[in-house]
């Protein structure tokens, strides 16, 4: 895997989706390792979408000695507002490819509720999760805003920009408040769960992974013209420098020229 630095972030790049698994995967354990050892725990917002489909595969192999399944912590960046069973389900997805392979405490696991049934609650019950983990109380003086601190947010890149269920021009967006939102996507006819734009940003590390050519133009587009302000882009924008990282394969990676 070679690395380049494009206006402030990270770029890593495979030859290969096997191969940019496997590296990720193994940064993943190390990470955890490292973070257990200075902080006790290792907490992580996961992606859903079908790119990570193939990383969870590779982390499911990981046993406890190779990966502190014991002390990670497991988190949703987004949620489609469908039972858990229901194929398009995040959770359903990241059970079957990785939490029914591994020894990981079903009390380490965070999925939401009652999201099928009543999506706003269903948020509220997970901004209450978040709080409870993270010891923040359930009133805060907004004037000293305190937010999670979630080890790392796996995030991903739709082909419009769009990263968790933060899409172009949806009210999620403009959330500076909560942590997590039901938040209707006019485009797809349907409401999602997404954590918000400062919960991903207070995370210590973000890692963007995207694979294939169908992601090569938008993948140029968000790291070269931070100017279109895709909503990846606001996330970007939002978190300090240093923090953020990108993992992608050479077919997602054809048309980023950069000056060397």
């Amino acid at each position: 895997m070679r690395s380049m630095q494009v206006n402030q972030q990270t770029i890593n790049i495979a030859e290969d989706e096997p191969k940019l698994f496997t590296a990720l995967a193994t940064r993943l354990a190390q990470m955890a390792h490292k973070f257990v050892a200075d902080d006790n725990i290792f907490s992580i917002a996961l992606s859903g979408g079908n790119t990570p489909r193939g990383l969870y595969g590779h982390l499911s192999k990981f046993s406890a000695d190779q990966f502190p399944w014991n002390s990670t912590f497991l988190f949703l960046g987004d949620e489609r507002c469908v039972p858990h069973a229901d194929g398009e389900s995040n959770y359903k997805m990241i059970s079957d490819s990785l939490l029914s392979h591994i020894s990981i405490p079903s009390t380490n696991v965070y999925p939401t509720i009652n999201q099928d049934k009543d999506p706003e609650d269903s948020a509220k019950r997970y901004e209450q999760s978040l709080r409870r983990f993270f010891k923040l109380g359930e009133q805060i003086d907004l004037s000293e805003k305190q937010w999670p601190r979630l080890s790392l947010a796996l995030m991903g890149l739709g082909n419009d920009g769009h990263t968790a269920s933060l899409f172009p021009g949806t009210a999620a967006l403009e959330e500076q408040d909560r942590f997590c939102v039901a938040n209707h996507v006019p485009q797809l006819d349907t409401t999602r769960l997404t954590l918000t734009r400062p919960v991903f940003a207070h995370a210590k590390k973000i890692f963007f992974l995207a694979a294939g050519e169908s992601k090569a133009e938008i993948f140029a587009d968000v790291i070269l013209h931070p100017e279109k302000k895709y909503p990846s882009q606001l996330v970007i924008g939002d978190c300090p420098e240093g923090s953020i990282e990108w993992f992608v394969d050479e077919s997602c990676a054809r048309l980023l020229k950069v000056n060397k």
